[in-house]
């Protein structure tokens, strides 16, 4: 696995292990309350060390209202590759060249793009990947 895969992985099994700790189990009729212990605010409240931007009180990524962190390893993101990519092509992302970590020399750069933090984006992903999600919730 490359940095990006564990990143990735690491992000999903913590809030995995997260909400289950507090009760919450990953199924259909739960997703309301996933949504909203995941959300920023939830979150900057109950785990301020977990990322920087909790601490600032503004999320990464300015234009989403009712911004989610379930998603900050974006599943749209190719992690597989060295560079990284976008398996939708979403056009706020870009390359960026040089990069000297990537043997092809360039790396995506999604910064800009907001998708995986609106809460309508994070319901339809735990509706499609429930029975994988709640498979490894399970295992943590």
């Amino acid at each position: 696995m490359n940095p990006l895969e564990n990143f990735e992985s690491y992000h999903i099994r913590k809030i995995l292990q997260e909400l289950k700790t507090i009760g919450i189990d990953i199924m259909g009729e739960n997703i309301p309350r996933i949504i909203e212990e995941t959300s920023f605010d939830r979150r900057s409240q109950n785990h301020p060390d977990e990322c920087p931007y909790y601490k600032t009180g503004k999320p990464c990524v300015s234009d989403v209202l009712d911004f989610n962190c379930f998603l900050c390893a974006c599943p749209e993101f190719d992690s597989k590759k060295d560079e990284g990519g976008c398996r939708i092509n979403h056009p706020l992302g870009k390359w960026h060249y040089p990069y000297l970590h990537s043997a092809s020399g360039r790396v995506w750069d999604c910064s800009d793009c907001s998708i995986p933090h609106f809460p309508v984006y994070v319901e339809q992903y735990l509706i499609q990947n429930l029975e994988k999600l709640k498979k490894m919730q399970d295992e943590v």
